[in-house]
């Protein structure tokens, strides 16, 4: 940490202090989520598919969302009647927050109004239930070893950036997690271990390491890891550090400004618990000209972003939320 309490670029196990390329050999599992609420189909779902993707499961469309908001997934097997959000609400809701991934839409009606909506909304393809297992197979190998034109597949560039934070204070973590999904694609996570799993399913552009400890844990890795202090973090080098990384693979990422900066280290200190007010004066500008600033950079109200960091930091953790079908590395919940 160089004793500065600042930011430091760290590659990994290296002496220099230059951002090291981005990428690094491995096999990654295709990641297949499907999505039902019948979980006798999901079981089957599992059993079918585990041995050659690694699958995760969501009980209803807005359970499937949240991991698609938080995830990299290759396939997505959306059952069309859900209760609550349907099929179709998914596709709708995943085209208006930009996440591009390959949906095949299953029914157990054989609409062809309904396969033609869904095939507009951006699903890739449409299964009418039952459906053999060779069918099922053929359509998923299909999508994670060749896409669709403009979907991300396994080993290809995501359409967006993506950071791991990894440790430190569980409201700066949840501050700057929520800061950065403006940019990009973000898990957050409270351990190396926990690092570990999101990294053996995707490779992310940036890793911010909330302190030294997770730093060196994960010193192997080849690609930029920002290190900073959560106690006293220098906001403002580590978010132009994490832009600057991003833009590595990725063109026309924003950079945040200023007093950004200020922002969202008050709101992390402060785990969500603040005013307006007192986030305008620790930025040293008024409430009306921070507002401003603020929905220009974040397309979000300030009110908003302490409502997501405050709904962030009481996310139970990964492994308290995780449930384990016997005999399967699937969730059935949601995933980091």
């Amino acid at each position: 940490m160089n004793g500065s309490h600042g930011v430091s670029n760290i590659p990994p196990c290296a002496r220099t202090r230059s951002l090291a390329i981005v990428g690094r050999p491995m096999t990654i599992r295709p990641v297949v989520l499907a999505v039902d609420d019948d979980p006798r189909v999901l079981g089957v779902y599992q059993a079918i598919l585990e041995t050659r993707y690694e699958v995760l499961t969501a009980p209803d469309g807005r359970a499937a969302l949240d991991v698609l908001q938080h995830r990299t997934v290759d396939v997505v097997l959306l059952d069309m009647m859900m209760p609550g959000l349907n099929g179709l609400g998914v596709l709708d809701a995943l085209r208006r927050l930009g996440i591009e991934t390959n949906v095949v839409m299953v029914s157990a009606v054989n609409d062809s109004e309904t396969a033609l909506e869904a095939l507009r909304l951006g699903a890739c393809d449409y299964l009418t239930k039952p459906f053999g297992l060779s069918e099922l197979e053929r359509v998923v190998r299909r999508l994670t070893e060749h896409g669709v034109a403009g979907a991300p597949t396994a080993g290809r560039s995501r359409a967006l950036p993506h950071a791991l934070i990894v440790g430190g204070d569980p409201g700066f973590r949840a501050s700057l997690a929520v800061a950065l999904r403006t940019r990009g694609r973000v898990d957050a996570v409270e351990s190396a271990l926990a690092a570990r799993g999101v990294l053996a399913r995707t490779l992310p552009d940036v890793i911010v390491a909330g302190d030294d400890a997770a730093a060196s844990a994960l010193c192997a890795e080849t690609m930029p890891i920002v290190v900073t202090d959560a106690r006293r973090p220098d906001l403002q080098a580590l978010l132009s550090a994490v832009v600057e990384a991003f833009g590595i693979r990725h063109k026309d990422v924003r950079p945040f400004a200023a007093p950004l900066a200020a922002v969202i280290a008050h709101v992390g200190r402060h785990c969500g618990c603040t005013t307006v007010e007192a986030i305008a004066e620790a930025a040293g500008l008024s409430p009306g000209a921070l507002a401003r600033v603020f929905t220009e950079q974040m397309e979000m109200t300030l009110r908003e972003y302490v409502t997501h960091v405050q709904s962030e930091a009481a996310r139970p953790e990964p492994a308290k939320m995780f449930r384990r079908h016997a005999d399967s590395t699937a969730v059935s919940h949601r995933a980091q």
